[in-house]
């Protein structure tokens, strides 16, 4: 019955758009690890993979990410960040917490590495070239996602040859876990521990206690943001997680106002408030 939903989706999505490519999005998350399996049973070709890569998450999702790939044969993309996380916080300080915050890093350390990953593998600068991009957005996974993700393509507002397919959208979680161990498909290890792919630990999403958790499992990602705040709070007096000062938040929004809502590629950041 999900499968047959699933099905559906896909294929409606190729009569309607009329994709000259199909990309998976893969986070390393149950999520995106279960749209990516189904995709694969539903016969989906897809043309490349993208894994983001913030460089301030945790490295063993990554790897998870990688091997799953390689292991279907597919082709991987990384988009990758490099130092953008790393500059920018020894040049401002830490982004800061909650959603305008969020919006502030998803532009540094996510959408335009993704917007170049795309253009140099796949739009090459042609137009009139709609993509798929198949993720694992599910409607089930909050009440207010019940209201608005009943349906499962998304267009980019910015870019209207972008469209979003959510693939398990009638999932639930249990659904996602019992598929894969029903299929005998690996979880991602990070994912198990931490309840969350742990692709991306900006800070600004994240609490505390999040943190203790990840650090306790993953030494060596503990270590490295300790060190990193450690620098930082030289200069700015707030550290990863915290609030930031009222100055250099109306700075941050007033350049905001540049930067599109659309936020495709964080949808399980936002599931629950800090």
């Amino acid at each position: 019955m999900l499968l047959e939903s699933s099905k559906e989706i896909i294929q409606k999505a190729i009569i309607d758009y009329r994709p000259k490519a199909v990309v998976m999005m893969l986070s390393g998350g149950d999520d995106s690890t279960t749209a990516y399996a189904v995709g694969r049973e539903l016969g989906i070709k897809f043309d490349l993979v993208i894994h983001g890569n913030t460089q301030t998450g945790i490295k063993e999702t990554s790897m998870f990410a990688a091997k799953q790939v390689e292991n279907y044969g597919d082709k991987l993309v990384v988009a990758d960040a490099g130092n953008a996380y790393v500059n920018y916080v020894m040049r401002k300080g830490f982004f800061g917490a909650g959603n305008s915050a969020h919006n502030f890093a998803y532009h540094v350390l996510k959408i335009e590495h993704f917007r170049k990953a795309i253009s140099q593998n796949l739009r090459k600068g042609r137009r009139n070239y709609p993509i798929l991009f198949i993720n694992g957005a599910r409607r089930l996974e909050s009440k207010r996602r019940e209201i608005t993700m009943i349906n499962p393509y998304r267009k980019d507002p910015n870019q209207k040859n972008n469209i979003w397919v959510n693939l398990i959208n009638e999932w639930e979680k249990s659904d996602c876990k019992d598929y894969l161990s029903g299929n005998g498909i690996e979880r991602n290890p990070v994912s198990v521990n931490l309840c969350r792919s742990g692709e991306c630990m900006c800070g600004t999403m994240q609490s505390i206690g999040d943190r203790t958790e990840a650090s306790y499992f993953y030494p060596a990602w503990g270590k490295w943001i300790d060190k990193l705040e450690k620098e930082v709070i030289k200069k700015f007096p707030w550290k990863w997680g915290e609030t930031i000062n009222k100055q250099r938040l109306m700075e941050m929004n007033g350049q905001l106002n540049a930067f599109e809502s659309f936020q495709p590629m964080c949808t399980g950041c936002k599931i629950k408030p800090l």
